[in-house]
């Protein structure tokens, strides 16, 4: 018999993790003088997009840039291990379905439109996101779309329980923060709606 993969979790989704995962360990490991220019060059900061005409070009792309990149930095543990098991879930089955071109569309356009929103709800503001979240949230909302696509009740109410799940719980980030969760900082909120839109734009079945 064939052995089967310990982890069988398709390529693109299993790469992704471990790169939040080595960045997580970075953050922890390494002195802070290493890791915090360039963790302030991945994150999105609302304020730098109010200015970002009067940077010099190479800031400018790095903010820029940083609509991708700051999904992949994690530094509360609780953060890195509900969007890695929430990915691994519901990417997994995103990536197996739309195939790896339509699945990487899939992860940048909610990535990039989650902090479009989050920078547009907080213009301005020395707030920083990081984390992917957005990304997690436009592949839960994708699979939603999957499953009710398909003639299975089943799987339809388990598509309606991840939509309310999602609305109650992003509800409850807007009005009680992080604190109840034990982390010491405000959840972007914002940004998990802009993700979870996107997926559902995203996310149409692919045509038999």
């Amino acid at each position: 018999m064939p052995r089967q993969p310990i982890f069988n979790v398709p390529p693109i989704t299993l790469w992704l993790s471990g790169v939040m995962v080595a960045v997580f360990a970075a953050l922890h490991l390494l002195p802070e003088a290493v890791w915090a220019p360039i963790i302030n060059r991945m994150a999105v900061v609302p304020a730098y997009f109010a200015y970002l005409d009067q940077l010099p070009p190479l800031d400018a792309l790095s903010v820029v840039a940083s609509l991708v990149f700051y999904a992949l930095v994690h530094y509360e543990p609780i953060h890195l291990i509900a969007n890695l098991g929430f990915f691994l879930a519901f990417g997994s089955v995103c990536e197996r379905h739309f195939g790896p071109r339509r699945y990487t569309v899939l992860l940048l356009g909610t990535t990039v439109a989650a902090a479009l929103v989050q920078v547009a709800a907080s213009w301005g503001a020395q707030t920083t996101l990081i984390g992917a979240s957005g990304a997690v949230s436009g592949c839960i909302a994708a699979f939603c779309r999957l499953a009710l696509a398909r003639h299975d009740p089943a799987g339809r109410r388990l598509a309606l329980n991840l939509i309310g799940f999602t609305i109650i719980a992003n509800v409850v980030f807007a009005v009680m923060g992080g604190g109840f969760m034990g982390v010491d900082a405000q959840i972007a909120w914002q940004a998990h709606i802009g993700g979870f839109l996107a997926g559902l734009l995203l996310g149409a079945p692919r045509r038999a």
